[in-house]
């Protein structure tokens, strides 16, 4: 297992804030301010009992890491179908050959970065930047299609970004810059550690800072527990503010904190009657007062069980049905009247009806003792007129007497009867429960109580004005008079009786002195209670200012790196051994680096840590004092590839500009170095930097590495990939086949004559003639003894001039001579303007200059043997000839 793979596994049994700064610390540079606060809150929700985060932990997944995979050996076959990758226009692809070396060379802005990006981001590079979609149009998705070997057998998937790349691409390194930066410690420290170590040394980092962020918040939230000093004491109060904090409960210390009405009542009490010495006549006064008090409330019941909104609903309901039995009675009337249309006006009414019930008691009292009324046998008289009653009237009283005795007659009656006693109720109630002597007591005693009855009384009798009118109008409608809020007046009477009964028991508790004290420390109580309740909302914010402490506390405890240091001294004793330090060190010695530099394994360190760090021998001084930052770089490099040594499969590496101006003395090894590498593996190398592209090619063509050179330019649009080197980057052997290829081209297509455009053709491939002329005079005549943006010059390589004759310097001048002839470099008048050569002498030229350069190189091959062989003879001085 990896030191990654073993770091995965791990991570999974940390808490999901650690996953997360785990996985933003191995996809960005560094965490910001913003990372902080979100991880703070992450904490906070874990272990101080916060609210859930906004943004919910995303653990470290095998996805963020870089070479954490299947293990198998994955070589890139080449990207196809890109769409929405920077400026590319849709369908840009790059094919790449699945061994050896591949080049991909592009000047600045004309796309390599594109490739770049795209690359570390389906490899899953350990740094990795967004690939960007067009900033000029419409911005869509970046995604591209991967065509790759694992273990030789052909995959193919398509990245998206967002999602996730195929993990098995993942098994594949890459190499710039910030992987440099990765392995280094702090900036300008030469200490360095293996991917996936970096990371959790920085996690560790990250733990002490937000550390250091929630201490300052707990730090400032402060308790001041001195504001309560004054009620401390031997009380309820005082006991609770002794242990005031975390445990207290809240509940608890409202209700201490909250007197009642009664409460109040009380502790007035108890100051009066405490400071009377003969309490027996005050509690008799209130026994006395107290009876005047229920007097009122027995009144009181009276007066409301009359204006109650049920008693309301009773007069209501008399009111309709004497008026519904009125109504019956004038109909019944009325059929009176039109059976005997003899009777004269009003029979039937009321003053009738009084009549005749008169003339009922006088017959069967005095006239006709013995005999129902009406007598209306032969020869009976009228009661009245005292005449012998004729056939027709003795009918009519009887009918009379059938009316009279009729049912709504009767119910009439009644009704009217019952509604007069309920309206004689109402009118005669009393609804002043109190003389004047006792309301203006209860207004001493009590003033509350007595505006209460007051507004109590006004209503009573609002409430009977109201029904009286009502009944006289038959008029229900306005609304009824309300009652005052609160409890019904007899309740609140009764409160009063009670509350004396108590002051009273009280008061004749004070004789006694063990009551005395036990009223005192009743007292005592209520007034730390009364004290408390001023200060109960600071005790409240002080129990909750306890418990954001106690969680921030909480949250400190959980970030204490001691775990994750532990964790890093394990996989260092694992993973950061001696073989690594070997390693490094035969990478820096095929790296050319000159000083003399040995790598350490270093003790532990309060990031608890082991770490390779360098020694300068025969310097006192610290490396980072002695070394530069490209040297830094260049060392860093010698650790990826001592990694690279380590991994147990041969997955392809790629380098995206591994040479800079900070390591430019180390150009030439690095080449070599990873020409040398490629003989292993697949090696991609993305580059801008021509002379170190010249050093690569130079370094390939000797180890004899299968390479393949591709270049990176516009064509009205970035991204396109053209097979082979730019003209500026082809040595001269690859110019003159180009240009060579040129004169074919031309002479195939033209016939007797050239015209325009072929003679165009033409001048520009002398013009390039003449540049690998001038090139091929330094490289290959001169033997690179003196190079551009060099400064150095190589005395030994200045053997290899000797031996040009004056016959090949007159041909290569006569063909360099034509090449200034045939372009247009100078104007000349049109009667001296000389022909342009035709192919046919173009390719002679090539031709001759190829044959010149030959001649060269085996003049080189010749001068390299015989310097090998001196150098060999200067070792051994006293061999014998």
């Amino acid at each position: 297992m990896t030191l990654v793979n073993d770091l995965l596994v791990w991570s999974a049994e940390l808490k999901g804030w650690q996953r997360d700064a785990l996985r933003r610390l191995f996809t960005q540079d560094a965490l910001s301010a913003d990372d902080l606060a979100s991880l703070v809150v992450m904490v906070k929700e874990a272990h101080g009992n916060g609210s859930a985060s906004p943004e919910p932990p995303t653990p470290l997944a095998q996805a963020h890491v870089a070479g954490a995979g299947s293990g198998a050996t994955v070589q890139l076959l080449g990207l196809s179908n890109l769409s929405n990758i920077n400026g590319f226009p849709a369908g840009r692809r790059v094919d790449l050959q699945p061994n050896g070396l591949t080049v991909l060379f592009g000047e600045n802005g004309v796309g390599k970065s594109g490739y770049a990006r795209l690359l570390k981001n389906t490899c899953r590079a350990r740094r990795r930047d967004n690939v960007r979609p067009n900033a000029f149009g419409v911005a869509g998705v970046p995604a591209a299609d991967v065509s790759f070997l694992v273990d030789g057998n052909p995959q193919q998937a398509t990245w998206t970004q967002g999602e996730a790349s195929n993990s098995d691409l993942s098994m594949i390194s890459v190499y710039d810059a910030a992987c440099a930066m990765d392995y280094v410690e702090e900036e300008g420290t030469p200490v360095f550690l293996p991917y996936g170590l970096g990371q959790m040394n920085r996690l560790v980092v990250a733990q002490r800072e937000l550390h250091r962020i929630i201490t300052a918040e707990r730090d400032a939230v402060a308790l001041n527990a001195g504001l309560f000093d004054p009620i401390r004491g031997e009380t309820v109060v005082g006991d609770l503010i002794k242990g005031l904090g975390v445990g207290t409960d809240v509940d608890v210390m409202k209700t201490l904190g909250t007197l009642s009405e009664e409460d109040e009542v009380r502790l007035q009490q108890l100051a009066q009657v405490l400071q009377d010495m003969n309490p027996e006549p005050k509690a008799q006064a209130l026994d006395r007062q107290s009876e005047r008090l229920e007097v009122g409330a027995q009144h009181a019941v009276s007066a409301y069980a009359v204006v109650t909104d049920e008693a309301f609903q009773t007069l209501r309901r008399l009111h309709v049905e004497n008026i519904a039995a009125e109504e019956a009675y004038q109909a019944a009337q009325k059929n009176l009247r039109e059976v005997d249309e003899a009777t004269l006006p009003g029979t039937g009414n009321g003053l009738w009806k009084l009549l005749f019930e008169a003339a009922e008691r006088f017959s069967t009292t005095d006239a006709y003792p013995g005999h129902s009324f009406p007598h209306t046998e032969d020869g009976a008289k009228c009661v009245l007129c005292q005449t012998v009653l004729a056939p027709d009237a003795q009918q009519r009283m009887r009918d009379f007497s059938t009316f009279v005795n009729e049912h709504a007659a009767a119910n009439a009656t009644a009704a009217a009867n019952t509604l007069r006693a309920a309206l004689a109720v109402l009118n005669n109630a009393n609804f002043t429960p109190f003389d004047a002597p006792s309301l203006a007591e209860l207004k001493a005693v009590a003033p509350d109580e007595h505006t209460h009855l007051v507004a109590v009384c006004d209503a009573w009798q609002l409430r009977r004005t109201w029904l009286t009118t009502a009944v006289e109008t038959n008029d229900w409608t306005p609304a009824i008079p309300a009652f005052p809020d609160g409890d019904r007046l007899e309740i609140r009477l009764r409160r009063l009786i009670e509350a004396n009964k108590v002051a009273a028991q009280t008061l004749r508790q004070t004789d006694d002195p063990e009551n005395r004290a036990r009223l005192k420390e009743d007292l005592k109580q209520l007034k730390a209670r009364q004290a408390f309740a001023l200060l109960l909302p600071q005790a409240e914010q002080y129990v909750r200012d306890s418990i954001v402490r106690q969680n921030l506390d909480k949250c400190l405890s959980a970030l204490s790196p001691t775990g994750v240091s532990t964790k890093m001294t394990n996989l260092a004793r694992q993973y950061v051994t001696s073989a690594l330090a070997e390693a490094m060190t035969t990478e820096l010695q095929l790296l050319g680096y000159r000083r003399d530099v040995q790598p350490e394994l270093a003790g532990r360190t309060s990031a608890g840590t082991t770490k390779v760090t360098l020694k300068i021998k025969g310097s006192n001084l610290d490396a980072h004092h002695v070394l530069s930052e490209g040297e830094q770089r260049a060392i860093a490099l010698a650790l990826f590839l001592a990694e690279i040594r380590s991994l147990p499969h041969h997955s392809a590496v790629i380098f995206d500009d591994p040479s800079t101006s900070l390591d430019h003395r180390y150009r030439r090894k690095m080449a070599e170095r990873l020409a040398s590498l490629a003989m292993e593996r697949q090696v991609i190398v993305l580059t801008h930097d021509a002379v170190f592209l010249t050093e690569l090619n130079t370094a390939q063509r000797k180890a004899g590495v299968e390479a393949s050179y591709k270049s990176v330019r516009w064509d009205n649009a970035p991204g396109q990939i053209v097979e082979g080197l730019t003209w500026e980057t082809m040595n001269c052997k690859m110019r003159l086949e180009d240009i060579a290829k040129v004169a074919q081209e031309i002479q195939a297509t033209i016939g007797t004559y050239m015209n325009d455009d072929s003679a165009q053709v033409v001048t520009r491939a002398y013009g390039k003639l003449r540049g690998t002329i001038e090139r091929a005079v330094r490289e290959e005549f001169m033997n690179n003894t003196v190079q551009p943006f060099s400064d150095v010059v190589s005395v030994e390589s200045f053997g290899a001039v000797i031996g040009h004759t004056q016959a090949e310097w007159e041909t290569l001048i006569d063909i360099y001579d034509r090449s200034c002839e045939a372009i247009e470099a100078h104007d000349t008048p049109a009667e001296r303007q000389l022909p342009i050569p035709p192919p046919e002498q173009l390719l002679r030229d090539v031709q001759v200059a190829v044959e010149l350069i030959g001649d060269a190189a085996k003049r080189r091959k010749v001068y390299e043997r015989a310097r090998s062989d001196r150098n060999a003879a200067r070792k051994k001085p006293f061999q014998a000839a």
